[in-house]
C-alpha cells in the first residue's frame, strides 16, 4: 500500500511540473523560481505534405493552447539541429488568440532555406514558439523532452513539412539513368533503364533486379510501381522479378516518384531464394 501512495503523489508531482517552467531557463529549478508556464496543444494536423513545386502551396496544423494566456507565435525553420535555436530561421510571427491555424508556405519555407532549396523526399522541421502576453517564450527548446513527448500533453511545439510533388504517369514515362545501386549492384552508375506506362493510371513499371548484364538475369519481369497520385509516394508489392540462374527472385519496395524533378528512388527488399536482404537502396534519375 505504502508503494502506491508514493506513486500515486510522484504521478500528480510530475503531472503539476507541466505547468509551469523556470524564470532562469532552468526548468528543474528551485519551486520559488518556477512561474506558470504555456504551450500549444494540436488539434488538427491539417496538411504536412509540401508541394515543392508551387510556391502558394501550404502546410498547416490546427492548434490551442494551455497555461498562460498567449500574445503571438513565432514559426521557425530548424535547418540544423531540430533544438538548437542558433540554427533556427524566423519564417514568420502570427497573432494567437485561445486558438490559431499555422500556416506554412513552399516560398515561405524556400526563403527560410535560402541559399539552400527545398529537395524532393525530405522532411523539414518546423518550431512554434509561444510569446506570451507578459512577454516570455516557450519551445521546444526550453521545455523539458518529458514532457514534450508525453502523448497526454499533446504539445504542438515541433511538426513537419515533407516536401513532395503531384504524379504524373505521362511525365515519369521516358529514359532513365541509374545513379545508385551501391548495395545490390546490379547496374553500374550510368546504366539506362527504360520506364513505361503501368497497368492504371497511377503506376509505371520497367525492369530491374535481376539485371542481364550484371546479374545473369533471366526470365525477367517488370517491376510494378505504384504512386500515390498526390504526394509520389511509391510501392512495390511483393512480387516475383525473375531468375538469377536457377534461384528465383522476388522483390517488394517503398519510396518516391517525382515526376517533377525525375527522380526515383526506392528502398528495396530483395528476396533471393528465399533469404531476404532488405533496404537496398536503388536510385534512378531521368535523362
Amino acid at each position: 500500500m505504502q508503494k502506491n501512495i508514493i506513486a500515486i503523489v510522484s504521478i500528480v508531482i510530475l503531472l503539476a511540473g507541466a505547468l509551469v517552467s523556470c524564470r532562469k531557463d532552468v526548468i528543474n529549478g528551485a519551486s520559488k523560481d518556477l512561474v506558470l508556464g504555456s504551450y500549444l496543444t494540436l488539434k488538427q494536423k491539417i496538411n504536412t505534405n509540401l508541394n515543392f513545386s508551387s510556391p502558394t502551396a501550404t502546410v498547416s496544423i490546427r492548434t490551442g493552447s494551455y497555461g498562460s494566456p498567449i500574445a503571438s507565435v513565432n514559426i521557425y525553420l530548424a535547418t540544423g539541429d531540430a533544438l538548437d535555436t542558433k540554427k533556427w530561421k524566423l519564417i514568420k510571427n502570427v497573432p494567437f488568440a485561445d486558438s490559431a491555424t499555422l500556416v506554412v508556405t513552399t516560398a515561405e519555407i524556400s526563403a527560410a532555406l535560402a541559399p539552400g532549396s527545398i529537395q524532393p523526399g525530405n522532411q523539414y522541421v518546423l518550431q512554434n514558439e509561444v510569446v506570451t502576453k507578459d512577454g516570455r517564450k516557450f519551445s521546444a527548446a526550453n521545455t523539458p523532452t518529458n514532457y514534450t513527448s508525453f502523448p497526454a500533453y499533446n504539445i504542438a511545439f515541433s511538426w513537419n513539412a515533407t516536401a513532395v510533388c503531384a504524379f504524373s504517369q505521362a511525365s515519369s514515362v521516358g529514359t532513365y539513368k541509374v545513379v545508385y545501386d551501391g548495395d545490390w549492384v546490379d547496374y553500374k552508375t550510368g546504366d539506362i533503364i527504360t520506364v513505361t506506362a503501368g497497368p492504371d493510371a497511377n503506376s509505371i513499371q520497367f525492369l530491374a533486379y535481376p539485371s542481364e548484364v550484371l546479374g545473369g538475369g533471366t526470365n525477367r519481369q517488370p517491376w510494378i510501381v505504384k504512386v500515390d497520385a498526390a504526394t509520389g509516394g511509391a510501392t512495390v508489392a511483393d512480387q516475383f522479378v525473375g531468375n538469377y540462374g536457377s534461384t528465383v527472385a522476388r522483390v517488394k519496395a517503398s519510396g518516391f516518384v517525382f515526376s517533377c524533378t525525375g527522380f526515383i528512388t526506392l528502398s528495396v527488399d530483395v528476396n533471393y531464394g528465399g533469404a531476404i536482404y532488405a533496404a537496398q537502396k536503388f536510385t534512378l534519375q531521368k535523362q
